[in-house]
C-alpha cells in the first residue's frame, strides 16, 4: 500500500499516470532494443524494468536531446523519431523521481471504492466510474434510449435475434417501475442467450467444421459447439467453464460432457498431406493451443516468444516452452484426420447404440482370438506343404486355351502357342501384388497382341486395379471393347467405377462400382447362344444393359489402345494372369483361376521373402477355403460382425478430445522456433512475470486451469469481463481485447475494469449476472444518438457519454432477415448445415471428389434456414456471404472481428437468394393486409421493432405501387422473381402483387436500421 501510495503521489506531482503517459512511449520505441530480449538488448540499458530504470534515469533525457544526431535515442536506424510532445512528458518524468511502475495488467486487481457520483442518472456502480469520468472530461452522459430501442438492442444483444411485434408491443403495455429488468430477465432466461455467446466463444476456440491444410476436409466438433451452448444457457460458471475445456478430460471421473468439453483445444487445424513432416505438425498443434489458450485467457502475445524473448512483455522463450509443454502430451498423431475426426476423440453412443457396439467389441475380440495367427499358423503351414497336391489344376483349363500372360514384368505367351505380345505405349514394370506377380502401368498404356479368331464363344479372364479415376479402356478386339467409367466417390474416402462390355452392338455394365486401387479377378465370357456373364472373383455379378455403341474397328486384341476412343485413355493400373479362351468357361474353371490359382502365384514367392501383405492375404485364403470347419466359420463371423461394427461406427456421432499420453513427450526449447532445433530440455510451468502454480500440485493441464481461475491471477477475470463488454458495447474497455501487454491499448476505465473484474470472481464468475449488471446500467441504456460535436471529440466512444452503434455480426445480419420474415428455424444444436452459397466456391478448391467436404451439397426444407452459427465452415472456403460481412476464416483464434463497410455487402443484401427468398417471405406475411400503408408498417414493424413515420410510409406505398406496374408489364420478371429459393410459392397470392411487395420488402432489409444495433 506504501508503495502504490508513492507512486499516486510521484503521478500526482508530475500531472502524468505512469501506465496512461509514459510507459506507451518506452514500449513503443525503446523497448526493442532496451526491453525484455536479452538477445537484442543494447548497451546493457533496460528500460522495462524499475531497476533498469534507476539504472538509466541521469541519461534518458540526455540521450534523446542529444545534439549529435548519430548518438541521439532512437537511433534513425529504427525510422523512430520522437515528438516534442514525447520528450517533454519523458522529460517531466524523469524529473518527479523517474518512478516505474510494472505493466497494471500483471498486477492482481484490488477491488476499487465504487466513486460516488452526482445527480440521479447512475443506476448502478458501472454509472458512478463513468460519470466520474465525464465530469472530469467535462461531458455528460445522454439521454436513455426510446423503450423500442432497448429492447431491440437487449435483445439483439442476448440473444442475437430481433423482438417480436407482440414482444415490442408488450413492453410498451408495461408501466411498471421494473418493467425493463423483466425483459433482462426474460432474454437471459431465453436458450438463444447461449447461442448468442457461443457465438463469439465459436472464434476464439477456432471452431470449424474442416480440418483446415491441404484436403481441408470434414471433421465433426459440432457436439463441443453444443456443449458451449449449453453452458452457457446453464450459467455455468466461468472457472468451471475454463477448467473443462482445458482439462476436464483429467477431472476425476471424468463425465462425457466433461470430456466432450475439453475439445476446445481440438478445434486446431489438423493436416494429413501426404508430403508433409508428422513431427513437424506435432509441434504446430501444440503451439496452436499454447497460443489460443494464452490469448483467450490472458490476452498474452505468447506467439512472440515462440523464436526468442518477446521484445515488448516480460515473457521469455523458456516460458513459451514451458507453457507449450502443458500440451505437449496429447494421444494424437501428426498427420491424421483422413477419415474424418482425429485420434484422439469420444464416441456419443445413445444407449442402444452403446449396448450395441459393446456387444459387437466383444464378440469381434473373442472371434479375432479363436483365428490368430498363433492358431491359425499350424494349420496354415500344414496347408501350404499340401497346397501343391490338392490344387495340382484342372485339365480343362488348357481346353480352349488361346493365350496365357502371367504378366510378370514381360508380355511372353505361356501356353505354348508364342503369341508373345508387344507394349506400344507406356511403360510395364513388375510389382509384388495382392496375390503374387502383377504388371503396373502408371502412364496410360497401350499393348498389342493377337487376332483371336473366336467364334461364338470366349472368355477374358485376369486380375486387374484400376489406378486412375479417368475413363479408360481396358481391352480392345474385333467387335468387342471393355472399358471403366469415370470413377465416382464412395462411401469411406474411396472411387469406383462400372465395367463396361460391348459386344457386337450390344452394351452392358456391372450395376455395382468396383473399388478403386483394389485387386479383382474379372472374367468376361459370352457363351454360344450369345449370353454375356460377368464374373467378379468367380461370382456373376448383376448387369445393366445400356444403349447401344458404335465400336471403331479392331484387328486385334488390345489393352489400351494408341489413340482416345469416346474420351477414353490408355490402360492405366495393374494386371496380372491374363489369359484368352475360345470356349466360356464354366463356373468351376473361373472359380479356380479367381481362387485357387490365385493361391499357387501367392505361394510362388517364397515365405521368408513374402510381403506383410501377401502373407495377409495367404492366411485370409486359407481361412475362407481351406481351414477346419470351426476356423473357417469363426473367420466368416468375424468378417461379418467387422462389417456391421463399420457400419455402426458410420453411425455414431464422435468428437475430438484432449487425452494424454501415458508418458508425456519431452518438451525442449526450439531454436528459432523450428521442430528439428533442439535445445535445452523444459518442463511445464507458468510465465515468470505472473503467480507461480502452487507448490504442492501435479504440473499438469488441470493445475494450469485451476491456476488461470484463482482470484489472485491479474489477467483471467479482467480479460473474460472486457470480452463480455466489448461484445455488448462494440469496444472493450481495453479496445485491443487480444493483447494486454504493453503494446496493447490501456483501459479507458482501468478502475471500472477492475471493479468488474473483482466483481465477477466474488459473484462467484457469474457470467448472467456480470450480463445483467452491464445491461441493467444507465451507461448501457444511452441513446445511440450523438452530436456532431461529441463525434469528433470521441469517435469511437470510448468515454462513453453515449451508446455505440455499429453493424450486427455477420451471422446475425442474416439470422435477423429470416427472423422478421418468418423463416428461422430456431432449433438449437446438432450439426452444421449448408444454406444458400454461390454454385463452385468449394469445386474451385477442391482436391478430389473421393474426400469429404469438397462439394458443397445445398440443404433442403428447414436446414435451410437455422442460425447462421450453424453454417457449415469450411476453412478454405468460410460461408461467402458472411465473409463479405467479416467473418474469420476461423484458422487461428480471433478475439475482435474487423469490421468493413463495402459496397459487396449491400450486393449480398439485395441480391443473395437468402435475402431475396426472406424478402419474399417477409412480403407474404404481411399480405394479409389490404391497406398499402398499413401492410407496409407490418412488414416495417417486423424488421426494426417500430411503427415507420409517415414519410417512411409514402415512400414504401409508392415504390409498392411503381413496382407493381412493373411487373404487370413484365409477368416473365415477376415469375423469375419468385422463383428465387425454396420457399413453396403462395399461389393465392397475384404473382405481380407479391413480386412488387418482394422489392418493398428487400428495401426494408436492407435500411441501415435493419442491419444495425441502435
Amino acid at each position: 500500500m506504501k508503495i502504490q501510495l508513492l507512486i499516486a503521489a510521484a503521478a500526482v506531482a508530475s500531472g502524468q499516470d505512469f501506465v496512461r503517459d509514459v510507459r506507451p512511449i518506452l514500449s513503443d520505441n525503446c523497448f526493442a532494443c532496451h526491453g525484455p530480449d536479452d538477445s537484442k538488448r543494447m548497451a546493457g540499458v533496460r528500460l522495462d524494468t524499475s531497476e533498469g530504470v534507476k539504472a538509466a534515469a541521469s541519461k534518458i533525457v540526455a540521450k534523446l536531446t542529444h545534439a549529435n544526431p548519430n548518438l541521439r535515442m532512437p537511433p534513425a536506424s529504427t525510422g523512430r523519431v520522437l515528438n516534442a510532445a514525447q520528450i517533454d512528458v519523458l522529460k517531466r518524468w524523469v524529473e518527479g523521481g523517474a518512478v516505474f511502475r510494472t505493466h497494471w495488467a500483471y498486477e492482481t486487481p484490488v477491488r476499487p471504492a465504487v466513486p460516488a457520483a452526482r445527480g440521479k442518472w447512475a443506476r448502478n456502480a458501472i454509472d458512478n466510474f463513468v460519470l466520474v469520468r465525464l465530469e472530469q472530461e467535462k461531458l455528460a452522459p445522454s439521454a436513455e434510449a426510446d423503450r423500442i430501442t432497448l429492447l431491440r438492442r437487449l435483445s439483439l444483444d442476448l440473444t442475437g435475434l430481433p423482438p417480436t411485434v407482440a414482444e415490442v408491443d408488450a413492453f410498451l403495455r408495461d408501466k411498471s417501475s421494473n418493467a425493463y429488468e423483466k425483459q433482462v430477465d426474460r432474454l437471459l432466461a431465453s436458450p438463444h442467450y447461449g447461442e448468442k455467446l457461443a457465438l463469439h466463444w465459436l472464434d476464439l476456440a477456432r471452431y470449424a467444421d474442416t480440418h483446415g491444410f491441404h484436403i481441408d476436409s470434414h471433421r465433426d466438433m459440432w457436439p463441443w459447439r453444443d456443449w458451449v451452448i449449453r453452458a452457457f444457457n446453464t450459467n455455468m460458471p466461468f472457472d468451471r467453464f475454463t477448467i473443462e475445456q482445458l482439462a476436464g478430460d483429467l477431472l476425476p471421473n471424468a463425465t462425457v460432457e466433461q470430456k466432450v468439453a475439453s475439445g476446445f483445444n481440438r478445434n486446431h487445424m489438423i493436416n494429413y498431406e501426404g508430403g508433409a513432416i508428422p513431427e513437424e505438425y506435432l509441434v504446430e498443434y501444440v503451439a496452436d493451443r499454447a497460443e489460443t489458450t494464452s490469448t483467450v485467457w490472458m490476452a498474452m502475445t505468447m506467439g512472440c516468444a515462440r523464436c526468442h524473448d518477446h521484445k515488448y512483455d516480460p515473457i521469455k522463450q523458456k516460458d513459451y516452452f514451458r507453457l507449450f509443454a502443458f500440451f505437449n502430451g496429447v494421444k494424437e498423431k501428426g498427420l491424421d484426420g483422413r477419415d474424418g475426426n482425429a485420434d484422439p476423440l469420444l464416441k456419443l453412443h445413445t444407449p442402444e447404440q452403446k449396448r450395441r457396439d459393446d456387444f459387437l467389441s466383444m464378440r469381434i475380440k473373442g472371434l479375432e482370438a479363436e483365428v490368430a495367427d498363433a492358431k491359425v499358423k499350424p494349420a496354415l503351414e500344414k496347408f501350404e506343404q499340401e497346397t501343391p497336391r490338392l490344387y495340382a489344376g484342372l485339365p480343362g483349363l488348357k481346353q480352349g486355351l488361346l493365350a496365357q500372360y502371367e504378366m510378370d514384368g514381360t508380355v511372353t505367351d505361356h501356353s505354348g502357342g508364342y503369341r508373345h505380345a508387344a507394349v506400344r505405349r507406356g511403360e510395364a514394370a513388375m510389382v509384388l501384388a495382392a496375390n503374387g506377380k502383377a504388371t503396373t502401368f502408371t502412364t496410360p498404356s497401350h499393348l498389342t497382341f493377337f487376332d483371336p479368331k473366336w467364334g461364338n464363344e470366349f472368355t477374358i479372364a485376369a486380375w486387374l486395379i484400376q489406378g486412375h479415376h479417368e475413363p479408360q479402356t481396358i481391352y480392345r478386339a474385333p467387335g468387342l471393347e471393355v472399358w471403366w467409367d469415370e470413377s465416382q466417390p464412395l462411401p469411406h474416402l474411396r472411387r469406383g467405377a462400372h465395367v463396361h462390355v460391348a459386344i457386337d452392338g450390344a452394351h452392358i455394365r456391372t450395376r455395382d462400382r468396383l473399388v478403386q486401387n483394389e485387386q479383382y479377378h474379372l472374367a468376361i465370357s459370352r457363351t454360344r447362344d450369345g449370353g454375356v456373364t460377368i464374373r467378379v472373383n468367380a461370382a456373376a455379378v448383376p448387369v445393366v444393359r445400356e444403349d447401344a455403341v458404335k465400336l471403331r474397328p479392331a484387328s486385334q486384341f488390345e489393352i489400351g489402345e494408341s489413340a482416345d476412343t469416346e474420351g477414353r485413355n490408355g490402360f492405366r493400373g495393374r494386371i496380372a494372369d491374363l489369359r484368352l479362351y475360345s470356349r466360356a468357361l464354366a463356373v468351376e474353371d473361373v472359380s479356380y483361376l479367381a481362387v485357387h490359382h490365385r493361391l499357387t502365384r501367392m505361394l510362388d514367392v517364397p515365405a521368408k521373402t513374402r510381403p506383410r501383405e501377401l502373407t495377409a492375404r495367404l492366411k485370409e485364403h486359407f481361412l475362407e477355403n481351406a481351414a477346419p470347419l470351426e476356423m473357417k466359420a469363426a473367420w466368416g463371423e468375424l468378417k461379418r460382425l467387422r462389417l456391421e461394427k463399420a457400419a455402426l461406427d458410420d453411425e455414431i456421432a464422435n468428437t475430438m478430445i484432449m487425452s494424454e499420453l501415458d508418458k508425456p513427450r519431452d518438451t525442449f526449447i526450439l531454436a528459432r522456433g523450428d521442430y528439428r532445433n533442439h535445445g535445452e530440455k523444459v518442463t511445464a510451468a507458468t510465465p515468470g512475470a505472473l503467480p507461480p502454480l502452487p507448490s504442492d500440485v501435479n504440473v499438469d493441464r488441470l493445475a494450469l486451469a485451476r491456476w488461470l481461475v484463482d482470484a489472485k491471477h491479474p489477467l483471467t477475470a479482467r480479460v473474460a469481463v472486457n470480452r463480455f463488454w466489448q461484445n455488448l458495447f462494440g469496444l472493450g474497455l481495453v479496445k485491443s481485447s487480444e493483447n494486454f501487454g504493453t503494446q496493447g491499448e490501456p483501459p479507458s476505465h482501468p478502475e471500472l475494469l477492475d471493479w468488474l473484474s473483482t466483481e465477477f470472481v466474488a459473484s462467484k464468475w457469474d457470467v448472467k449476472a456480470l450480463h445483467k449488471t452491464m445491461v441493467m446500467s444507465a451507461t448501457y441504456r444511452q441513446t445511440s444518438k450523438a452530436s456532431a460535436a461529441l463525434i469528433e471529440r470521441d469517435p469511437e466512444n470510448r468515454l462513453l457519454a453515449r451508446m455505440s452503434r455499429f453493424r450486427l455480426q455477420a451471422e446475425l445480419v442474416r439470422d435477423n432477415a429470416l427472423a422478421a420474415s418468418g423463416l428461422l428455424n430456431a432449433k438449437i444444436g446438432g450439426r452444421s448445415t449448408y444454406p444458400y452459397q454461390p454454385a463452385g466456391i468449394w469445386e474451385e478448391i477442391a482436391r478430389g471428389e473421393i474426400f469429404s467436404a469438397q462439394v458443397y451439397k445445398e440443404s433442403a426444407g428447414e436446414d435451410l434456414y437455422r442460425r447462421g452459427m450453424y453454417w457449415f465452415w469450411k476453412r478454405t472456403a468460410p460461408p461467402a456471404s458472411l465473409t463479405t460481412f467479416d467473418a474469420p476464416d476461423r484458422e487461428k483464434c480471433v478475439a475482435r472481428r474487423s469490421v468493413t463497410n463495402t459496397p459487396l455487402q449491400a450486393l449480398v443484401l439485395m441480391n443473395d437468394p437468402a435475402y431475396v427468398e426472406a424478402s419474399r417471405a417477409l412480403a407474404t406475411q404481411v399480405m394479409s393486409e389490404k391497406d398499402p400503408a398499413k401492410r407496409a408498417a407490418a412488414a416495417f414493424r417486423r424488421v426494426t421493432g417500430r411503427i415507420p413515420e409517415p414519410r417512411e410510409t409514402a415512400v414504401l406505398t409508392a415504390l409498392a405501387a411503381k413496382q407493381l406496374t412493373r411487373y404487370q408489364c413484365d409477368p416473365a420478371g415477376a415469375k423469375a422473381l419468385l422463383a428465387v429459393g425454396s420457399l413453396k410459392l403462395d399461389s393465392h397470392i397475384p404473382a405481380a402483387e407479391l413480386a412488387a411487395w418482394t422489392n418493398v420488402a428487400s428495401v426494408i432489409l436492407n435500411m441501415d436500421e435493419a442491419v444495425t444495433k441502435e
